[in-house]
């Protein structure tokens, strides 16, 4: 069975005009050895949605394609453009704000496109791989400083691909860019934390970038 590239959650026709996302495109992407199904993912789409966002959860091309091992970052970066690009052409899409993100490498991937010139109006990261396993010296940090839109680190504290005490150091020096929603105890895979209450702090940051955007058009 083929899979699709993407899920679309939209808001319900009982949206309120007036919703608190209806200004919002969500692009997200899943991580290396997941799918979009997953219910970090699953709840984020459907809160925004209920928000009034419109949600994109996208495939990349290795998974598509049934393989396991992901595409290197080049190729998942150009893929996520073309996403991006067919997902501004979906209904009521063109114009809204853009927040881009995902689990793990796919939250990573929508990094590196904003840094390379992207524009996009936040970025949120669900488990951001600050490093590999067992390698901290290893930091995938540096492009992050030549991102100026709001980003969001979505992490556990025993996360093995975010040691704490090295995102730290890299938050502050993103400055007010940079916000962090930490739940104790969780790790990579968000196992002990529940779908509901990575939407909650997801929702929170995106409505603040909608108000600070809506005051400044005024």
């Amino acid at each position: 069975m083929s899979l699709e590239r993407w899920i679309v959650d939209r808001p319900e026709s009982s949206i309120p005009s007036n919703g608190s996302l209806r200004e919002v495109l969500l692009v997200l992407w899943h991580g290396a050895g997941g799918d979009i199904g997953e219910r970090s993912l699953t709840a984020v789409a459907r809160g925004f949605a209920a928000a009034g966002a419109i949600a994109v959860r996208a495939r990349f091309p290795y998974r598509l394609a049934g393989r396991k091992a992901p595409d290197r970052m080049p190729v998942l970066v150009g893929s996520a453009r073309e996403t991006i690009a067919e997902a501004r052409r979906l209904r009521d899409a063109a114009d809204r704000q853009l927040i881009l993100g995902g689990r793990s490498m796919g939250g990573r991937a929508a990094s590196v496109l904003v840094a390379e010139g992207l524009s996009a109006d936040g970025l949120l990261f669900l488990s951001y791989p600050l490093h590999p396993a067992g390698k901290p010296e290893k930091l995938r940090d540096e492009h992050l400083y030549a991102i100026s839109c709001p980003m969001l680190f979505v992490t556990g504290d025993r996360d093995t691909l975010c040691d704490l005490a090295l995102l730290r150091p890299v938050l502050k020096r993103l400055g007010g860019r940079a916000s962090l929603s930490l739940f104790p105890g969780a790790d990579h895979g968000f196992r002990r934390v529940r779908g509901e209450d990575v939407a909650a702090a997801a929702l929170a940051w995106a409505t603040q970038i909608v108000k600070k955007s809506q005051r400044k058009s005024h």
